[in-house]
């Protein structure tokens, strides 16, 4: 059914069926494999399906894309399909229709956000609990709403075992922008009053989707650049060794983490 409003962006329509499906892609079949970890940094996610038996099952093809491969990993005896995450929420949401094509059940993504909060530090980890939905592409799976939230019992399973690994992490909201020079100072203002604790391009679209299919999906993000006080501050790594180990750690703790959900 089709809910009409007079900005097209709330146009939402709850019918299933698309006129046109990655499953009509050739070669886009599934795998019978339950996993999926999204990885933003395409570095790293060459190390670890470099350093782990794994398999080609798919590349990501497009205008101005490099050829990406898609990766069935075989780690620590269980297979997970390792897809490249794309920078913005309609990659995004395409990288969460491969896997669920390739017919994963349980997805995990992992990247980073700017922090709203000075005392996030670089690096911190952040378990988004919902997301202020002001991207576009989440609403073409989810009817209009501020947020979209998060499974609390996928949360839970996160943080547990988080926990238990001896991490340090915050949860909290994320504010989900497809504009990153669009944010404004009363926009941030604004956000933190809402309880954002950071901001990024993908989160609440891959929540939409993942809703939408009926899959269990969490994110685990790292504190990036500050936009807290009254200049953006970088935050860059002391070098580049010390970002590749740490994201790489991130990336195998995903790899764990997505088989507990």
């Amino acid at each position: 059914m089709l809910y009409k409003s007079r900005f097209p962006i709330l146009n939402f329509d709850d019918n299933k069926t698309a006129k046109f499906t990655n499953q009509m892609l050739e070669g886009w079949k599934p795998q019978g494999i339950e996993y999926g970890v999204l990885c933003f940094d395409m570095e790293v996610r060459e190390m670890l399906a470099q350093t782990y038996p794994s398999r080609v099952i798919g590349i990501i093809k497009g205008s101005g894309i490099t050829p990406l491969n898609i990766y069935a990993v075989n780690f620590n005896g269980t297979d997970i399909i390792l897809h490249q995450g794309v920078v913005g929420a309609p990659l995004a949401a395409a990288a969460m229709e491969d896997l669920v094509t390739f017919g994963c059940k349980k997805v995990i993504a992992v990247g980073s956000a700017g922090v709203l909060k000075p005392e996030i530090a670089r690096g911190h980890l952040i378990v988004p609990t919902s997301a202020v939905r002001q991207e576009g592409t989440s609403y073409h799976y989810v009817a209009p709403s501020k947020y979209i939230k998060h499974s609390p019992e996928v949360i839970k399973k996160m943080c547990d075992y988080l926990k238990v690994k001896k991490l340090p992490f915050v949860c909290g909201k994320t504010w989900t922008t497809d504009a990153i020079f669009r944010e404004t100072q009363d926009l941030i203002n604004q956000r933190e009053k809402e309880g954002c604790v950071c901001v990024e391009m993908e989160n609440a679209t891959l929540g939409a989707v993942a809703q939408f299919y009926n899959i269990k999906f969490g994110q685990i993000l790292y504190g990036g650049d500050c936009l807290a006080g009254d200049m953006w501050d970088r935050r860059a790594w002391a070098n580049a060794d010390i970002k590749r180990r740490s994201q790489y750690e991130l990336l195998k703790l995903a790899m764990e983490l997505v088989t507990k959900i």
